[in-house]
Order: structure tokens, then C-alpha cells, then sequence
């Protein structure tokens, strides 16, 4: 049965006559795109291109066997220079030489085991078939009832019309009596109505913004280059990681990073590097944003880049009570607690503090591999 209607499918696209209004492509950036109903119905809209909408196309029987439809089979058709179907359907080319569209509720939504949907190796083709033998029939009996809904991107600017075009209708009666027959609306069944919509227009969903910046660092051990950025959502299940290698200016490096598609969220950014002390920022995300970071190394109590006198002094000052780096800036603390035990700042600190910068004992352990 699947090959028999295969093989009546290409005949019926083939049998189709279908017109398609197209122009070639202008500066403009935007589609005019007009979507014609099976009687002339017409509906038209401007796109912008790379934004998505949906052509709708619905019919109305209700004056022949209240709308009860037994079989039917049709098309649409559009230009493909300047629309692309938005969504992939996928296709089962092993059952049907010519394609089905497995997703084909989502296209055509009167669907059973005897439909068709799909494009037969034809671009521009959206080919439905269906029928019933159910005195039930498929229902049609208001102009709300969709025939067919199919999600366009615009791919290109210029002028399109998508064009219903209907080969066979036909009433779920014992006979199938023909409301259409080859292409025709038949005499006595004018009432028949095919009304056409087209969404309004939809631009791709953001899934999440960019966060970036500039990662400052300095030079320590020759080859210790690498500064690894990491994001973890305090709110959401989000983490990635994000390493960059340092280009220096001198003992300093500004080194670019970004993070993409993240979503909108608190975050906490960690950023380390060898020989340096890891700092942590605090990121809120719901926008495209830019967070600017600095790390400093071990032992750099003033966060200048250096380790010197200065430091060591800096750390004295602190363990006799004259300042309180805690207070003054709490990363400074970090960089100044260079010796065990941690979290607290000594002589022992001022001490290995001032060994490295007299070149007696490196606080810099870390070295390239």
C-alpha cells in the first residue's frame, strides 16, 4: 500500500499546475510574501529577512455532508530563493521512495495511516495526501478548521507567493463524491471556502546572551600562561569553563575571553592562573554583558603585578596591626597570605614575602610544562 501511494504521489504532483509570483532579490532586506487560497484568497505581508511566521490555510464544507471530507490530496508550493521551510522534518526514505514527512502533523494536521506528506525530491513542495474510508470522514465545518500550517523562514529578500493548489476534495459519502476533481471546483459546490493567515513575524528565540571581558594578569613563570575562566548559575544548573593564554605587554597581559549563550542568571566567574591568587566575581546576566577581571600574583599584597619590598611591608603593616587589609580591598589579604597556616596574615608572611623579592625563596611554584 505505501508504494501504490508513493507512486500516486509523484503522479499527483506532477499532474499539479501550480503558479508562483517571484522577483528577484533587492537591497531592501525584507520579503513581500503573499499566501493564496485554493479560490483565490489571498493574504499579504512584509518580512524582514531571518525572521520566521506561519503560512495558515483552512477550509470550510460545512454546507456538503456538514463538512465532512472523505479524501483529499494537494500542495503547496513556494519560491525557494527567498523562503525556506523553518523546521526539519525528517523523512523516511525506506518505506517511500519519495519521502514522508514524520513530523506531518505539524505541516498538515489531518493526518491517519493513509496520509502522505512530503515533498517528493522537489524543493519548493509541501505534497499532502489523505483519506479515509470512515463515513466520518475528516471535519471541515467551520473556517477555523487548518487545512495545512507550515513554518517559513525568510531566506532573502524580494517577492513570493506560496500557492494552494488542491487536486482532489472529496465528501466522506458512500460514493466520495468530488467537490474538486482535477483541479476544478466542481459546479453546485461554490460554497466551498479556503481562507488563508499569515502569522505575524517571529525572529529565532534567544537561548542565551554573551558574557565577556578582559581577563588582566601578569607574567611569572616563563611559559605559565594560561588563564582558565570558570561560570557556575547560582540559580541554575549552568557551568562552563573558558580558557585563554596570555599575551603580555611587559610583566602585564590583557587577555580577551567570552562565554557564549549564556542564560539569563546570577553567576559566580572564578578566575586563576599559575602562580596567581584565584579571585571570584559575583555576574548578574540578562543581557549580552561585560565583566572586565584582574588576578594578581601570589605575594602581591598591593595588586600593582609586583612583588617587592613594598609587599612585604604592606603584610608587616598588617600583622602589627597598623592596617587592616581585610578591610581595605579582601583580595589584597588573599595575595598577601602567602605562607601557612592560611587565612591569616603574620611575620611569617612579611618574611616569604620579602624572601622573594631579595631572589631567595621563589613563592612561585608553579612552572611551565
Amino acid at each position: 500500500m505505501r508504494k501504490v501511494l508513493s507512486v500516486l504521489l509523484a503522479i499527483l504532483i506532477i499532474a499539479s499546475v501550480t503558479v508562483v509570483s517571484f522577483s528577484a532579490a533587492d537591497d531592501t532586506g525584507a520579503a513581500t510574501v503573499t499566501l493564496k487560497g485554493l479560490q483565490g484568497e489571498t493574504v499579504t505581508q512584509t518580512y524582514a529577512v531571518g525572521e520566521t511566521f506561519t503560512a495558515y490555510t483552512y477550509m470550510n464544507a460545512a454546507d456538503y455532508n456538514e463538512g465532512r471530507i472523505g479524501a483529499l490530496d494537494g500542495s503547496l508550493k513556494y519560491p525557494t530563493d527567498v523562503l525556506e521551510i523553518a523546521e526539519t522534518y525528517n523523512t523516511d526514505t525506506e518505506d517511500y521512495d519519495y519521502g514522508l514527512m514524520d513530523d506531518m502533523d505539524t505541516v498538515f494536521p489531518i493526518i491517519s495511516k493513509a496520509s502522505i506528506i512530503g515533498n517528493a525530491g522537489t524543493p519548493g513542495l509541501v505534497y499532502y495526501n489523505a483519506s479515509t474510508p470512515a463515513k466520518t470522514g475528516f471535519l471541515f465545518n467551520a473556517d477555523t478548521c487548518v487545512l495545512s500550517m507550515v513554518r517559513f523562514k525568510v531566506i532573502a529578500s524580494g517577492t513570493a507567493t506560496i500557492e494552494n493548489t488542491m487536486k482532489t476534495l472529496a465528501v466522506s459519502d458512500s460514493t466520495l463524491t468530488k467537490i474538486i476533481s482535477k483541479g476544478v471546483i466542481r459546479p453546485g459546490y461554490e460554497n466551498l471556502t479556503t481562507p488563508v493567515a499569515l502569522s505575524e513575524p517571529t525572529t529565532p528565540v534567544v537561548t542565551g546572551y554573551t558574557l565577556s571581558g578582559t581577563a588582566t594578569n601578569y607574567k611569572t613563570n616563563a611559559g605559565v600562561d594560561d588563564v582558565t575562566l570558570k561560570l557556575t548559575g547560582t540559580d541554575n544548573n549552568y557551568t562552563d569553563t573558558v580558557t585563554v593564554t596570555a599575551s603580555y605587554s611587559g610583566i602585564s597581559a590583557k587577555t580577551a575571553y567570552a562565554f557564549e549563550n549564556v542564560p539569563a542568571g546570577e553567576y559566580t566567574l572564578s578566575v586563576e592562573k599559575g602562580n596567581h591568587v584565584t579571585r571570584e566575581y559575583t555576574v548578574a546576566v540578562s543581557a549580552d554583558t561585560t565583566q572586565d577581571v584582574k588576578i594578581c600574583p601570589i605575594g602581591d599584597a598591593d595588586n600593582n603585578g609586583r612583588v617587592n619590598s613594598a609587599d612585604a611591608k604592606r603584610a608587616s603593616q598588617h600583622a602589627n596591626g597598623q592596617i587592616d587589609l581585610k578591610t581595605i580591598d579582601p583580595y589584597q589579604f588573599a595575595c598577601a597570605d602567602a605562607a601557612t597556616p592560611k587565612n591569616r596574615i603574620n611575620s611569617a608572611d612579611a618574611k616569604a614575602i620579602s624572601q622573594h623579592a631579595n631572589a631567595q625563596k621563589s613563592l612561585w611554584t608553579v612552572t611551565a610544562e
